[in-house]
């Protein structure tokens, strides 16, 4: 059976865990004015804590609320929703909150309180909980006043643009503090905001006002489950088993890691695939790499956030392992029960492979939190294997044993239409040492040319493929670099700009003592040469060259490491396009009867396959989204969660004018291929079916019937009329219809 390959972007939570900024609040309600906000420039809501009192039962607080034109905002205001929580750290470092809830042994905000008005955007919150009588708090939880404490807010309300859009505005303001008035010496700043924000661009749960995860922290600690399934919501059980998804044991072994959250909505996370891309299958779209959470960054305010980032080396436990290796057991239990949603199924355990373990005294002694980023641990001794924490999460292109592979195109000639160009280039490793092109390397270069905007590559290979050609063959010149030429020659009729990438990758083999001797491809990142196809003379500059829509830096931002097609084709969206044009499918891919689909082809338009994957279960085809790859693997989108907004096109996108989303589109960008014609090595429009341009962008996202025949209907004397009513400025246009509401 032909494995479905999960997509690459999904939706999940990008935090392991996270705590609260340092700061030092007294334990006396100070009451002071703070001064007029000026106009948010994200047009937010305004809002700080200035101090609590904790000398009574009853916590006051004191804050400062603003709307987006910095006036003063009233928390009686209607619509407007002002509410807090109040939490302490207690003796093993985690949170415990005071509040209880409606349902037996949940956190909470506070309910009843009283607000009053100090002056000048400045008020008072007086909690009606006595968090000092332990009948009234949550789990019976004890005041300390030498504890760090932390008050938290979430404040929110929806407005309505000039426009007439609703939109929701929130903002989360806290405040650390030690009751008996000395300076906060403890802190949990796991994950900062900003790291989460990377992937999710505005993270915003239970209906969207919870933005900044120092208040999430406050509910989500050790102790309360979801009273629905029985899950742990804890924020490293709950965001570790989230994000391994559809790689968590549990759920591969026929569990299903599920939360019944706000509004009763069923959350399942079993098909979500983290977006990591590594040329390694057996980590893509797994979070082996922590530090892409736990890394210092800001809070939403813009404050440093994230100085115990680097915790998660240190101190293992079962409990904490056990987030992530979910089915791994320590009693030498051979079976494990788990949830499929809220029913218990057991599946097959996996021993702890280094013995029974009844504590956690002895986790460190194998797991220390020592090594760096040295990948090729070895055993201390052949009974004492050691697994250091840091090496056990590190991915080989960030370990020692890496040493880097880079790409140069020194010089390309005879590179013009009827000609067969010679390739002059180099390959080095990051101290400039020479590779060698030879196997068992893989490096090839691509010849493809565009003589508009998109890559046409016509009387190259089939499906407006671009040549393609190993370097194996290549001529040491003495000197680190090689020469070779290139086996076809360039069409005598292609006209425009011709382009070389060269690309490719490199075997490791990689020797731990928790997994033994395992192989590795790993690629360098892919560069290209352009050129013009009359002269033959090098293109730099670059409005000439093919056209730059998205930024790789985006890209990574999210998948951290593009490494596709076997790790060949390495973070740089300019070597991808080159095969995915307007004029590709993946016909030549597919079987004779597809088992998935039933197409007989499908477009893989870089345009449009990136679009229809990112929208993922979003779509609306009565067939899923499927892209049938190399050895006919078959690449299923349709279980894509994205994690962000996906009006945000700026997410991807370059900003810069003119324009690189949106209406109106670059000159002569092509339409996209929907049938290949009879001549598989011609994309003239004479022979191949295409869908108009602007309709096959928008329908890769809006693919319902419902838009398709709205294109349809504005096309004029064979021509597109779009920018009637969709360019910027108008009230279909991008600037409106493609910026994310909240």
């Amino acid at each position: 059976m032909v494995k479905r390959n999960k997509a690459h972007a999904i939706v999940i939570i990008v935090v392991m865990l996270a705590g609260i900024i340092t700061g030092c609040g007294s334990n006396k309600k100070e009451g002071a004015q703070a001064p007029k906000a000026t106009v948010s420039p994200s047009g937010n809501l305004q809002s700080t804590i200035q101090s609590i009192d904790t000398n009574g039962s009853k916590p006051v607080v004191t804050f400062t609320l603003f709307d987006d034109n910095g006036a003063p905002l009233d928390p009686a205001t209607t619509g407007l929703t002002v509410r807090f929580t109040i939490a302490q750290i207690g003796f093993d470092g985690n949170y415990k909150n005071y509040i209880k809830a409606s349902t037996a042994g949940q956190p909470a905000f506070d309910s009843g309180g009283t607000f009053a008005t100090v002056g000048d955007g400045t008020y008072t919150y007086t909690f009606a909980t006595d968090i000092k009588d332990t009948t009234k708090t949550l789990g019976s939880l004890a005041f300390d006043a030498s504890l760090t404490h932390t008050v938290g807010a979430q404040i929110q309300r929806t407005v309505t643009s000039a426009t007439g859009t609703s939109f929701q505005q929130a903002v989360n303001p806290y405040l650390n503090f030690r009751p008996d008035g000395e300076a906060v010496t403890v802190s949990r700043e796991i994950v900062s905001i900003s790291a989460c924000n990377g992937c999710h661009g505005k993270l915003g749960l239970h209906g969207g006002g919870r933005r900044d995860i120092a208040l999430c922290i406050l509910c989500h600690n050790p102790g309360p489950t979801d009273p629905d399934t029985g899950q742990a919501i804890d924020m490293k059980s709950l965001i570790h088993k989230i994000h391994m998804g559809e790689k968590l044991p549990s759920n591969a072994a026929g569990g299903d890691f599920t939360i019944i959250g706000f509004q009763g909505a069923v959350h399942s996370y079993k098909t979500v695939a983290f977006p990591f891309m590594s040329g390694d299958s057996t980590i893509t779209t797994t979070p082996i790499e922590c530090i892409k959470c736990h890394v210092a960054g800001t809070d939403l305010a813009g404050n440093s956030f994230g100085k115990d980032a680097d915790k998660w080396k240190d101190s293992p436990t079962r409990e904490k392992c056990t987030t992530c290796h979910d089915v791994t057991t320590f009693d030498g239990s051979v079976t494990k029960v788990v949830k499929d949603g809220a029913a218990d199924v057991t599946v097959t355990a996996v021993p702890h492979t280094g013995g029974t373990q009844s504590d956690d005294t002895l986790c460190a002694g194998c797991h220390p939190n020592t090594g760096g980023n040295d990948y090729n641990i070895t055993a201390a001794g052949a009974a004492d294997p050691k697994v250091p924490v840091p090496s056990a999460h590190t991915i080989l292109e960030k370990s020692s044993i890496y040493t880097g592979i880079n790409f140069e195109i020194i010089s390309v000639t005879n590179a013009t239409a009827g000609n067969a160009p010679t390739v002059t280039f180099k390959v080095t490793n990051d101290a400039g040492m020479e590779i060698s092109p030879a196997s068992p390397s893989s490096f090839n270069l691509k010849v493809g040319y565009f003589s508009q905007t998109d890559y046409i590559n016509n009387g190259m290979v089939n499906y407006g493929q671009p040549l393609t050609q190993a370097l194996t063959g290549a001529t040491a010149n003495g000197d680190g670099s090689y020469t070779i030429i290139v086996a076809t020659p360039i069409p005598a009729a292609a006209t425009g700009v011709g382009v070389i990438g060269l690309e490719g990758r490199r075997p490791y083999s990689v020797t731990t003592p928790h997994k033994g001797t395992q192989n590795y491809n790993v690629g360098g990142k892919s560069v290209q040469y352009y050129f013009d196809l009359t002269t033959g003379l090098q293109i730099t500059d670059s409005s000439k060259q093919r056209r730059k829509v998205v930024d790789t830096d985006k890209c990574l931002a999210c998948h951290s490491r593009l490494s596709m097609h076997g790790a060949n084709r390495v973070n740089n969206v300019g070597e991808c396009v080159i095969c995915h044009n307007p004029n590709a499918t993946d016909k030549n891919r597919r079987p004779a009867t597809p088992p998935v689909d039933g197409l007989t082809e499908r477009p893989i338009d870089f345009k449009v396959m990136i679009h229809s994957i990112h929208t993922g279960e979003n779509l609306d085809l009565s067939k899923p989204y499927v892209i049938y790859g190399f050895g006919s693997s078959v690449n299923d989108f349709s279980e894509v969660r994205y994690p962000r907004d996906r009006r945000d096109c700026l997410a991807c996108h370059i900003d810069a004018e003119p324009k690189t989303y949106g209406i109106p589109f670059t000159a002569n960008i092509l339409g996209t291929t929907t049938s290949t014609g009879t001549d598989l090595n011609n994309a003239a429009s004479d022979d191949n079916s295409r869908t108009l341009a602007y309709k096959s962008v928008c329908i890769s996202c809006h693919d319902n019937a419902i838009a398709s025949g709205h294109a349809d209907g504005k096309v004029v004397s064979g021509a597109e009329t779009c920018t009637q009513c969709h360019t910027t400025g108008l009230l279909l246009g991008p600037d409106f219809a493609h910026v994310p509401v909240r």
